[in-house]
């Protein structure tokens, strides 16, 4: 017999939204593993490494949240655009948000964590209703 708390933890597992946390958990550890391998074991120059390493893991977030998260088949390359469009609104809205924030006050890499957490958030209902629908 399954205990409650298991009944729940596999009820919990099976929402998108952790899938979701879950999947950035393991994009953030892809991209550093990458990194720390092209640049600091294979010693490649660190911009291309870093480009490289964030390649990689665009590729596993956009895959594992395909297919696992959202356990979407619909068309690929639509899929693939549109969520290449919300990648280019996050780095503009970083790169505005971060050095605003940090601006008013905030610790700059305390402004990265809120703006991280805030468009994390986002993304999440961005990719849940328009990118993988």
């Amino acid at each position: 017999m399954i205990s409650e708390p298991m009944v729940a933890v596999r009820r919990l597992g099976r929402h998108s939204g952790v899938r979701f946390v879950v999947v950035g958990g393991l994009s953030l550890a892809t991209n550093t593993g990458a990194l720390y391998l092209l640049h600091g074991v294979l010693k490649m120059w660190l911009p291309a490494a870093a480009v490289l390493s964030f390649v990689i893991a665009f590729g596993v977030n956009f895959g594992l949240n395909r297919m696992w998260t959202f356990d979407s088949d619909g068309a690929l390359f639509g899929h693939l655009w549109r969520y290449l469009a919300l990648v280019l609104v996050n780095l503009c809205l970083n790169a505005v948000l971060v050095p605003g924030l940090t601006a008013l006050g905030l610790p700059y890499l305390l402004s990265q964590v809120i703006v991280t957490t805030v468009l994390s958030a986002l993304n999440y209902v961005v990719s849940r209703l328009w990118i993988f629908t």
